[in-house]
C-alpha cells in the first residue's frame, strides 16, 4: 500500500498551524485531548479570521495579480460577465476577506479580450499593464494606463506593444524593476508562443527595441502554451513564475499549471524546474495558474492564482458557476529552491500581515525602487 508523503512545505504549514493553536491555549493540553483542542482552536481561529480556506473569493476573477498599499491589499483581474467590461479590483486587509468587486478601468481603444491587468506603484502614481484586443488587427496589443489612487479610475496613456504579423498578439504583460531602478516589460508573444523581455523607458509610456526571449514552450505537457509571467530576485538569483497548458478543458485534459525556471543572469538562460509548483489535484481543484507574487510586511511570500472548482467541468459553458475563483498559497524556499504549500482546498492559517519586531523578508519582490518614493508595493 502506497502512501502520499507530504512535501516539506505542506509539513511547516501544518506545524505552523498547530504551534498557533497549541500555542493559544492558556494550558498545555494532554496528548489525549490535543485533537479536540486543535478543532476547538481551529473553530476560534476561524472566527478571529486566522484561518483561511480557498477560494478566498469565490467567484469568478481570472488572472489574478496583488499589490499592497498603505494597509490594505489590492487585487486586479480579467474582466467578468457578472462585473461587467472592464478590469476588476477589489480591496482587502488581510487577503482573505475582500470588498465586492468593481471596475477599475475600461480601456477606450478596445471593448473584446479586456486579459491580466498588472498594476506597480512609480514615482507616487498607479501603473496598469493590460492586453486588449485591438478592433481593426483582431490581435492582441498591450496598453498602459495610470491612476492617482490603486481603485482607479485608470486613464489609458500609450501602446507599449502593438501585435504584428511576426510578433502575433502580446499578453499577460508585467513590469519588472531591476536594482539600481531600470524598468523592464515582460510578456507572453503569442505567435510563436514564448515570454519575451523588453527595456522600459523610465517613464514607463514606451519600450526601446531590444528583444530578449526568457522562456518558450519545449515539453509536451506544456501544449505549446508559456504565458504570465512574474520575474522576482532573491538572493542573487532571477526567479521566474509562469503558467503552461490549458487554462480551460474537460477535468481529464484541464492541465494549467504554475512552473518556475531560474537564472543567475537578467537575460538569462532560463532553466526550467522538472515539475509544476502547482497543478490540478482531481476531485479538488482544477488548472490552478496565472500566477502573481506578493510579500506581506512581515515578510511572507504568497502566490496568488485562480482555479476551477470540481462543479461541472473546468471551463465556461460546462455548469461551472463559479468560474476562475481567487486563491492563495504560501510560497517557502529550500535554499534557492521556491515550494508551493498548494493548491490547498482545507483551513490553512492565514497570512501574517503586520511587520514583527525581528522578521525578515524572505525575498525581494519586483516592486519599484526607493527612488520612486513607494510604499511597499510588490508583484
Amino acid at each position: 500500500m502506497f502512501r502520499t508523503i507530504p512535501s516539506a512545505g505542506a509539513v511547516l504549514s501544518a506545524l505552523l498551524f498547530v504551534q498557533v493553536c497549541l500555542g493559544a491555549s492558556a494550558a498545555p493540553a494532554r496528548s489525549g485531548n490535543r485533537p479536540a483542542a486543535v478543532g476547538r482552536c481551529l473553530e476560534r481561529m476561524q472566527a478571529a479570521g486566522r484561518v483561511y480556506t480557498n477560494p478566498v473569493w469565490g467567484h469568478d476573477f481570472p488572472d489574478p495579480q496583488m499589490i499592497f498599499f498603505k494597509g490594505l491589499f489590492y487585487v486586479y483581474g480579467t474582466e467578468t460577465a457578472a462585473v461587467g467590461p472592464g478590469f476588476q479590483v477589489m480591496s482587502s486587509p488581510d487577503m482573505v476577506h475582500w470588498t465586492r468587486p468593481r471596475i477599475a478601468f475600461t480601456p477606450p481603444w478596445s471593448t473584446r479580450h479586456l486579459w491580466a491587468p498588472e498594476v506597480v506603484h512609480y514615482r507616487g502614481k498607479f501603473y496598469m499593464t493590460y492586453s486588449a484586443l485591438n478592433p481593426e488587427t483582431k490581435r492582441h496589443d498591450t496598453g498602459i494606463a495610470v491612476s492617482d489612487t490603486p481603485l482607479g479610475p485608470f486613464e489609458h496613456r500609450a501602446i507599449l506593444v502593438h501585435a504584428d504579423e511576426t510578433q502575433g498578439g502580446a499578453i499577460d504583460s508585467t513590469i519588472f524593476f531591476e536594482r539600481g531602478g531600470s524598468p523592464y516589460l515582460i510578456y507572453s508573444q503569442e505567435h510563436p508562443r514564448c515570454l519575451v523581455m523588453q527595456p522600459l523607458a523610465r517613464d514607463l509610456m514606451s519600450v526601446r527595441p531590444e528583444r530578449i526571449v526568457l522562456l518558450h514552450p519545449d515539453r509536451p505537457r506544456e501544449h505549446d502554451v508559456t504565458e504570465a509571467p512574474t520575474l522576482i530576485k532573491r538572493n542573487g538569483v532571477y526567479h521566474l513564475f509562469f503558467s503552461t497548458g490549458w487554462f480551460q478543458a474537460r477535468k481529464g485534459e484541464c492541465n494549467y499549471a504554475v512552473c518556475h525556471a531560474s537564472s543567475r543572469q537578467l537575460y538569462g538562460p532560463y532553466v526550467k524546474d522538472r515539475e509544476p509548483l502547482i497543478t490540478t489535484v482531481p476531485g479538488h481543484v482544477y488548472g490552478p495558474g496565472h500566477q502573481a507574487v506578493i510579500t506581506t510586511p512581515a515578510g511572507e511570500m504568497w502566490l496568488v492564482y485562480h482555479g476551477w472548482d470540481p462543479t461541472g467541468e473546468p471551463r465556461y459553458g460546462g455548469g461551472n458557476s463559479g468560474g476562475r475563483s481567487l486563491r492563495i498559497d504560501r510560497i517557502l524556499w529550500d535554499g534557492d529552491t521556491p515550494r508551493v504549500v498548494g493548491p490547498t482546498t482545507d483551513p490553512q492559517t492565514a497570512p501574517i500581515v503586520e511587520k514583527r519586531a525581528g522578521m525578515r523578508a524572505n525575498g525581494r519582490s519586483n516592486r519599484a525602487p526607493a527612488e520612486a518614493e513607494t510604499a511597499p508595493s510588490y508583484r
